[in-house]
């Protein structure tokens, strides 16, 4: 009871709330547009390669303007961003959902709408990420992570199926207009929010000076130079980010061609996927404050990550995919918290927007040429071989970070107050 205490401690603080609840209704409306957006390409085109191009075309804008948006955060406000970048995104998707609703749309306005929004995530990633650092005490950066993780993939389940229900019942203009209220709703729940400026909590890394030009443009660089175990590992998750599109290219054709099995079977996958990351966010919100060896945990969990992918690659029938997906959920997710709430600790306050951008740079980068790989994979040497191979080979990422000295020293950097309450005795833990 203690520990589900502990969990729950972040919404003890109301600008966390605020924020939280936002998202987490944004991101509901995020993932029912994504399925909507699908939807609305197949009856404007019947070709894959147009589809393919509207749907990757978002991605350019953010890699090309990351680190000038983590900049901008940290200069101004992450929370003034974040409200900009929600209006900005309740009106597009908002005229969007016009034009669909009075048939008018087209493929060039979809596209224009595609880059347009992939501007805005260049933006108002780095400023969510400055922003939620700031409004909760460090001792609570595990339970505030798995939190958000939770409310993540509790929208990644139940999105996809409001999406479904909104087109049939009424159009894709509805669920396009659905995911816009939901915008509007972050907008409304930031502007109650009283924080302005990212603010330097007790246990954090030092505040950092400001700088000008370029020299802040690449501050992030040269935080992460000075953060070799946090480099390393953040380059692992980008090749292994890669290497999981092996996944999503190579179960599709597995379960279709190879297993004959029906759309249920595979729609279930997804199912899995998401509920063993629902799992895995609780579990980890429990256990993550009292850690100790986090980069073994980070680690180990990516290895598992791994393992459950390779096993895709012999599995006989549906339920063992499934097992499988549970696990890659679970696994997938407990290095998100871990690790996303050491982030939060050694980054300063001033330097979140630019760091959180380089964070996910990479990552994002490796996706091209992790879809390329897989597709490559699937052809030459099968697709069961393809996950075998591509699940070896996080697994062996995995053990290759923790070779590495400057992984394992992450180890004790642990805030100060909450090395203290690990010394304590028990009754003193309680508020």
């Amino acid at each position: 009871m203690r520990r589900f205490r502990a969990l729950l401690a972040p919404l003890r603080s109301r600008d966390f709330t605020l924020v939280w609840l936002g998202q987490s209704v944004s991101g509901i409306g995020s993932a029912c547009s994504a399925i909507a957006l699908v939807w609305l390409l197949v009856g404007l085109t019947s070709s894959s390669v147009l589809m393919g191009a509207v749907l990757s075309v978002s991605y350019f804008p953010t890699l090309l303007l990351l680190l000038f948006g983590g900049a901008i955060v940290d200069r101004y406000s992450g929370r003034a961003i974040a409200l900009i970048s929600d209006g900005l995104s309740a009106l597009a998707t908002g005229a969007l959902a016009t034009l669909v609703t009075l048939g008018v749309i087209n493929l060039a306005e979809v596209f224009i709408f595609s880059i347009f929004s992939g501007l805005i995530s260049a933006f108002f990633n780095p400023a969510l990420g400055a922003l939620y650092p700031s409004l909760i005490d460090p001792k609570r950066y595990d339970a505030a992570t798995s939190l958000r993780q939770m409310t993540t993939q509790l929208a990644r389940l139940g999105g996809p199926a409001l999406a479904g229900y909104l087109i049939a019942q009424w159009s894709v203009g509805a669920a396009l207009a659905f995911d816009a209220a939901t915008f509007a709703i972050s907008f409304l729940t930031l502007l109650g929010v009283r924080a302005r400026r990212a603010a330097q909590a007790p246990g954090e890394s030092g505040a950092v000076p400001r700088e000008s030009g370029w020299r802040e443009l690449f501050g992030g660089f040269r935080f992460l130079r000075s953060e070799p175990g946090v480099l390393v590992l953040i380059l692992i998750f980008s090749l292994t980010n890669g290497l999981n599109d092996v996944e999503e290219v190579l179960v599709p054709r597995l379960v279709r061609l190879d297993m004959k099995l029906p759309a249920t079977a595979f729609g279930l996958l997804a199912s899995c996927m998401g509920a063993g990351a629902l799992l895995g966010a609780f579990a980890a919100g429990l256990i993550a404050p009292r850690l100790r060896r986090r980069a073994q945990v980070v680690c180990g969990s990516l290895a598992v990550f791994g393992i459950a992918i390779a096993s895709m690659g012999l599995a006989p029938g549906a339920l063992a995919l499934d097992a499988a997906y549970v696990v890659m959920g679970v696994s997938f997710v407990v290095p998100e918290v871990v690790f996303g709430a050491l982030l939060q600790r050694v980054i300063p306050a001033g330097m979140r927007g630019r760091a959180y951008s380089l964070v996910g740079l990479p990552a994002m980068a490796m996706n091209p040429p992790g879809l390329i790989l897989a597709g490559v994979l699937g052809d030459t040497v099968g697709p069961r071989a393809g996950l075998w191979i591509g699940g070896v080979a996080i697994v062996s990422l995995a053990a290759v970070a923790l070779l590495f000295p400057a992984v394992r020293a992450l180890n004790s950097r642990v805030a100060p107050d909450e090395a203290a309450e690990a010394i304590a005795p028990a009754a003193a833990r309680e508020v």
